[in-house]
């Protein structure tokens, strides 16, 4: 009867020290670390291989009118997609509409331990130009989104920081997020792309991102992103993809704003005529689609 007693009593002792452990594991982590964290595991999350989508922005001035809509085809390939580790993804865009936008393009190629390769063919220009660092902050095609907003992120070149757990409306429903603060870690990239921080609303399971607050070098809050909606695709693995197929791009400091919509998202086998060789500058000027 003692060794049975002696038993459960070192067996409740073990119980204990792990909760001990495991709490004080918990408590441990700081809010920069549970950030990066975060982070990471939504880096992770499964992404589609190919897709090609009909894109608009819609800009509107600061009285609230829409001033021109800009359509455009744009196709996205990632090199090992199955892989976080390695993925790089590529975009390329056609503009086909207003009249006087029609045969502009923009390329996006992410380069690893690199900044992306970005490129910007205007026809005016008639020849492609080359987005280099200090162009982040510029317009992208004239709507409240900068070049910055539509490249790649790398989580590497950032400090994060959780700043805690909220919930968000949605469609009549709410949802849990995150809100995680980011910083780049380069002095340099905060002037190229002219933010000083920048704090997003975070669903964790989707990856999909419902606000974002940035600031410009003075510290102002200066855009204010939201989610308007999204679709849910498959990729070659079968795994869900959450896919922003709406957001709304509000220059606080303006006054203007943009949304953009995206239809007729194509992937798996409907988008199998997007080849890796198209993402190249070559084709800004070369039908692809």
């Amino acid at each position: 009867m003692n060794k049975i007693f002696s038993q459960l009593i070192k067996a409740t002792a073990t119980i204990i020290l792990v909760c001990f452990v495991f709490t004080t594991s918990l408590q441990a982590e700081t809010p920069e670390e549970k950030g990066l964290r975060i982070a990471t595991s939504i880096d992770n999350l499964p992404v589609l291989e190919k897709s090609i989508a009909e894109t608009t922005l819609h800009i509107y001035d600061a009285q609230g009118k829409k001033l021109f809509s800009k359509k455009s085809r744009t196709a996205s390939f990632t090199k090992s997609f199955r892989n976080p580790e390695k993925r790089l993804t590529r975009s390329i865009s056609y503009f086909f509409s207003p009249a006087d936008d029609k045969g502009n393009g923009a390329l996006m190629i992410e380069i690893e331990g690199e900044d992306d390769d970005q490129w910007l063919y205007l026809k005016g220009l008639r020849k492609p130009k080359r987005v280099l660092g200090s162009d982040k902050s510029s317009s992208f095609m004239g709507s409240d989104f900068s070049n910055g907003d539509v490249t790649a992120r790398d989580i590497a070149d950032y400090h994060y920081k959780w700043l805690g757990t909220e919930k968000v409306k949605f469609r009549k429903k709410t949802l849990t997020v995150e809100k995680l603060q980011s910083i780049f870690k380069d002095e340099q990239k905060k002037e190229d792309y002219g933010t000083s921080k920048a704090v997003a609303w975070i669903h964790v399971k989707s990856g999909l991102v419902f606000k974002t607050d940035s600031y410009n070098l003075a510290g102002q809050l200066l855009k204010k992103g939201r989610l308007l909606s999204f679709k849910v695709r498959k990729n070659r693995d079968g795994k869900k993809v959450f896919i922003t197929t709406g957001m709304e791009m509000k220059n606080v400091l303006k006054g203007t704003r943009t949304v953009m919509q995206m239809k007729n998202i194509k992937t798996g086998k409907k988008a199998a005529k997007i080849k890796p060789g198209i993402f190249k500058v070559d084709y800004l000027t070369r039908r692809w689609w």
